[in-house]
């Protein structure tokens, strides 16, 4: 999203509805009034500078859209309601709005889930039948702050799983490498037998950051480099074959392809990823967009299993429909057209203040070779 962006998000859901609340809802107010409720768009407006300079820009970002969703947003709703219905009931409804934001962001944000998921293949390898493979995605670690728990928890109950595989599906950052500096001790935490295997997500090429083209090339490096030194394997447009119990199974992983053409600059080449890759061996892709099973995957290959993230979930329901399905069909969870799956995974952390999408998720999938069920 572009400065500019914010600027506009800023002056119609921060000054206009201040100014249009002074005019009417406060007008018999006191000075004093008027001004506590304009202090959140005060200090959004104190954001701007620092996110316009790139100076502390995550945190300034992160801060700014705090305010703007449980502030902003919820004043502007009170503001327009309030011409319709009674002030109580507006002022009520503008309440509940920024409540149910407080939620999102402090508590499902937060709150984790461990889902098990099982996958049967007639074709995969007697080696790898009751494989244990965990899905992780989207972490978003600058949404997260300087500082958090929450990834040594996430840490401490994917060990508790025991996985005989990791793998991340991408966005480990949201704008800038240096937001994952902070969690290195206990990123570094995670392993398994296998290994862990990571690619780059469409926030890792930091399209979204603060950086000029020659600046996030550097800072794209410095990423890549951090993930190595936690002992990940990152495969970008590259594979690597995976051997348990005598038998062989290809890994591959590809920079994000999208079917939004916004992402065309990020790169992925799956022809280049599967290089190498002999002839109907069993293949599990990581591929950070979803999209890209249906686009690419699907009519152009035989691979039997492809993880994404991207989503995050997107899960929301309206009168008991997905409104996300009708943008997104593959938004979470598990889909199969014969005998190619595509599983995709609501992901740990954010790309801004809060998961609309529900809860995260890390997923635990077993890979069998007859279906159990």
């Amino acid at each position: 999203m572009k400065f500019r962006t914010y600027v506009l998000f800023f002056l119609l859901f921060g000054v206009l509805t201040d100014v249009v609340m002074g005019l009417t809802l406060l007008k018999d107010a006191q000075l004093g009034w008027k001004l506590l409720m304009a202090a959140p768009t005060l200090a959004a407006g104190c954001c701007l500078p620092l996110i316009a300079a790139g100076i502390v820009y995550t945190d300034a970002l992160r801060i700014f859209s705090f305010l703007m969703f449980i502030f902003a947003l919820p004043k502007t709703l009170t503001v327009w309601l309030g011409q319709l219905l009674p002030v109580p009931v507006a002022v009520g409804i503008g309440i509940a709005v920024s409540v149910f934001f407080l939620i999102f962001i402090f508590y499902v944000s937060r709150h984790l889930k461990v889902q098990p998921v099982r996958l049967s293949f007639p074709d995969l390898p007697a080696g790898f039948d009751g494989l244990r493979v965990c899905h992780i995605t989207d972490l978003h670690l600058g949404s997260l702050g300087r500082k958090s728990g929450y990834v040594r928890r996430m840490v401490s109950t994917i060990m508790a799983q025991q996985p005989d595989l990791i793998l991340f599906t991408g966005d480990l950052v949201s704008f800038e490498a240096r937001e994952a500096d902070a969690y290195k001790p206990w990123l570094q935490s995670l392993t398994a037998p296998m290994g862990v295997f990571a690619i780059f997500g469409n926030h890792d090429f930091l399209l979204h950051g603060p950086h000029d083209v020659e600046g996030r090339k550097q800072d794209m490096q410095k990423l890549e480099a951090f993930e190595k030194e936690l002992g990940w394997q990152v495969l970008r447009n590259r594979s690597q074959l995976l051997e348990r119990g005598g038998d062989r199974i290809a890994l591959a992983g590809v920079d994000n392809v999208s079917s939004n053409p916004y992402f065309q600059k990020t790169g992925g080449d799956l022809t280049q990823a599967l290089e190498g890759i002999p002839d109907k061996l069993f293949t599990i892709l990581l591929s950070h967009d979803a999209t890209h099973w249906r686009m690419e995957v699907l009519p152009n290959t035989g691979i039997q299993l492809t993880l994404s993230g991207h989503t995050h979930g997107l899960g929301y329901k309206l009168t008991g429909l997905h409104p996300s399905h009708w943008k997104l069909p593959e938004s979470a969870g598990v889909y199969r057209e014969g005998n190619q799956v595509l599983h995709v995974s609501p992901g740990l952390g954010s790309a801004f203040a809060f998961r609309l999408g529900g809860y995260p998720e890390i997923d635990m999938i077993t890979l069998t070779k007859t279906n159990l069920l």
